[in-house]
């Protein structure tokens, strides 16, 4: 096992939570439950990959399982080991104060934006902030049933 470096510690928290704001910039609102999908999806190289490009289309998270079954057998497994990750991200996101969590949902702060683009943030992120707009329409459905479809081991 490699060892965490606080540089890399820190890169990972500053991608989660560029991950968990590209789907809420879309969304505005979400709960706290369904922040913590985001990052499993995300921190897959595949599906980040599929999720970033323009001809990719995709109605529902049903359908992005039935296309891209490979993409979830290990889902429950990158949700647990990044948990901890998810949650560090979204307290990250709320101490520069870019969120708000409100009765277990998490909110845009209106007065604050991230603009993430490639040369302040580097090309991964970039990607990530592409992504968050398709991932974003996957996740709009309810949090049970996202968690159902993904198996998510609670």
């Amino acid at each position: 096992m490699s060892m965490m470096t606080p540089k890399n510690l820190y890169n990972n928290e500053m991608i989660g939570a560029i991950a968990i704001y590209s789907v809420l910039f879309h969304l505005q609102t979400i709960s706290v439950a369904k922040s913590m999908l985001i990052f499993p999806f995300i921190s897959h190289q595949g599906t980040l990959d599929f999720l970033k490009n323009n001809n990719t289309t995709l109605r529902s998270l049903e359908e992005f399982i039935i296309k891209k079954p490979d993409f979830f057998s290990n889902y429950n497994d990158r949700y647990y080991s990044l948990l901890t990750l998810s949650v560090n991200s979204i307290i990250l996101l709320k101490e520069i104060e870019l969120i708000r969590i409100e009765n277990s949902e998490i909110s845009i702060n209106p007065e604050k934006k991230l603009a993430i683009n490639k040369e302040a943030y580097g090309l991964r992120a970039f990607n990530i902030s592409i992504a968050g707009k398709k991932l974003s329409e996957i996740l709009n459905d309810n949090d049970k049933n996202l968690y159902l479809q993904l198996k998510v081991k609670l």
